[in-house]
């Protein structure tokens, strides 16, 4: 296991100690086979090669495992994988929720907890998956969808191109090409940070997204001729290998260099703790499509949904449309 692995959860208050040191703690005198953290590399491997799982999720679960395993040496507890219950599992889930984590994140842990036990039990490392006996947290039936409106996205884009005229940081002058390929293309957070400049085909119109969720990959259209305007100008001459977003040293943005540009960008328009996330910006890409009556099976294709189920979040019924609706019957 690299030390990457664990320092990088040290700052999230898990209690993980450095690994020379956790190594001699956790492994001196135990069958080193069955201790979690040395099993952490063989399940991550698992995920991302057999199950395809994106980079995103696989990050997720690191973190929400490195968190159960900070607990339990917190606690002193035994890292032997045989010597978790299902009370330590649910104590574990009362944590989380008494730090009031959203309802998703707790269940997101819960499922990696799941994952990581059931794959232990198939290679019978442990005998059972406790988590099997934990009741998870329902997911709520009714999801609030933050779609920006007009007169929002209007604001956005001003603020976007005002930031990078304004500001002298690199990063800041990538604003207004950022704000415009999330609206126009939906893509997820993630799928914007990986995106590469051989990903994008200009004299087609469009991009292909690599590694989506689940690790699928799909094409999406350009139609917007501002965002291809910008991208064309954008586009470096021989740098097809780089990442469209990069920093000042030519690397990928981080997860802290997207929030921090799109967290200045909704400062300067006045939006700022306005419930607008990165996702409503995909949310709003989803939501005017099915408004302008764009089949939801083209929609799904276009997000990367698995599940149309997932699609059906965007369509929202107005009285108008209703009524509309009705009157075909006298058709």
């Amino acid at each position: 296991m690299s030390s990457r692995f664990f320092r990088k959860n040290a700052r999230d208050g898990t209690g993980l100690v450095e690994v020379e040191e956790w190594k001699r703690k956790t492994l001196e005198g135990s069958d080193q086979k069955n201790v979690i953290p040395a099993l952490l590399l063989d399940f991550t491997r698992y995920l991302k090669d057999e199950r395809r799982a994106s980079p995103a999720t696989l990050d997720a679960y690191e973190r929400d495992l490195l968190r159960f395993i900070g607990e339990l040496e917190q606690h002193e507890h035994s890292l032997l994988i045989t010597d978790v219950t299902a009370d330590d599992v649910r104590a574990h889930m009362h944590r989380l929720i008494d730090r009031r984590l959203s309802p998703a994140t707790v269940r997101r842990a819960l499922h990696a907890l799941g994952s990581f036990f059931g794959w232990a039990t198939r290679w019978q490392l442990t005998p059972t998956n406790p988590v099997t006996r934990i009741t998870i947290p329902k997911r709520q039936k009714t999801r609030d969808v933050r779609a920006l409106s007009q007169r929002e996205r209007a604001l956005c884009i001003a603020a976007a191109d005002g930031l990078a005229k304004a500001s002298k940081r690199p990063l800041d002058a990538q604003a207004p090409l950022f704000f415009r390929l999330m609206l126009k293309t939906g893509l997820r957070r993630a799928e914007v940070m990986a995106l590469l400049w051989a990903d994008i085909d200009l004299n087609r119109g469009e991009l292909l997204v690599r590694h989506g969720k689940g690790d699928k990959a799909r094409r999406v259209p350009i139609e917007d001729g501002d965002l291809l305007a910008r991208l064309t100008a954008t586009r470096p001459p021989l740098g097809d290998s780089l990442p469209v977003f990069i920093n000042g040293a030519c690397k990928a943005w981080t997860t802290s260099s997207f929030y921090r540009v799109f967290h200045r960008v909704l400062r300067k328009a006045g939006l700022y703790g306005k419930g607008i996330t990165p996702h409503s910006l995909r949310h709003t890409f989803g939501s005017v499509l099915c408004a302008r009556g764009v089949p939801v099976p083209y929609v799904r294709d276009l997000l990367g949904h698995a599940d149309i189920g997932s699609t059906m979040v965007y369509v929202h019924s107005t009285p108008t449309a209703l009524r509309q609706a009705v009157r075909k019957l006298r058709e």
